[in-house]
């Protein structure tokens, strides 16, 4: 939940954007793999839901009800990724909505990214995580990420006193 008080900064329209880390480690960390709901299916797949194979920077696409699932590939237990309906799209800032990467011990906790005035500089860099190896059947992180704009002045005229809730449904499945 976002909200913020009247002031003089606040008061402008602005924009956040808003970072998970997901290790689910869906009953060990070994054997998992990260699927993608896409209805329609994309181009060249016959199912909604297909297997990501490699480290990839992904986009919500409400068109295609995209979502996501870590499944325990030996046992079937799985976290579904859903995204919350006032979550956003990514922008030139905000430059991702959702990255699979193979999980690499005391790395990808931080982007790096220290308090900066540079726009360029202030914007997350987990691109920078990507690259290239196998997320499938190994221990695999998620970051997931929520666009959204802060305009108090709307907020008032909409009588709406509770701010922004913001983020993903984890649904548990086959426990």
């Amino acid at each position: 939940m976002f909200g913020a008080v009247e002031d003089s900064c606040a008061c402008n329209v602005h924009h956040h954007h808003v970072y998970w880390r997901f290790d689910f480690d869906v009953v060990t960390g070994a054997h998992n793999a990260v699927r993608e709901f896409n209805d329609p299916p994309l181009q060249g797949h016959t199912s909604r839901w297909h297997t990501l194979r490699h480290e990839i920077r992904r986009a919500k696409l409400a068109s295609r009800k995209r979502k996501w699932r870590v499944v325990n590939r030996v046992s079937g237990e799985s976290y579904t990724l859903i995204p919350g309906p006032e979550d956003g799209q990514r922008d030139s800032f905000g430059v991702g909505d959702l990255w699979a990467l193979r999980h690499r011990p005391s790395a990808q906790i931080d982007d790096g990214v220290g308090f900066t005035t540079d726009p360029d500089e202030a914007k997350a860099h987990l691109d920078a995580f990507v690259n290239g190896e196998s997320i499938y059947d190994t221990d695999v992180v998620l970051w997931y990420a929520a666009h959204f704009s802060h305009d108090i002045h709307a907020e008032q005229e909409a009588d709406d006193e509770h701010g922004h809730t913001v983020g993903p449904d984890l649904i548990p499945g086959g426990w």
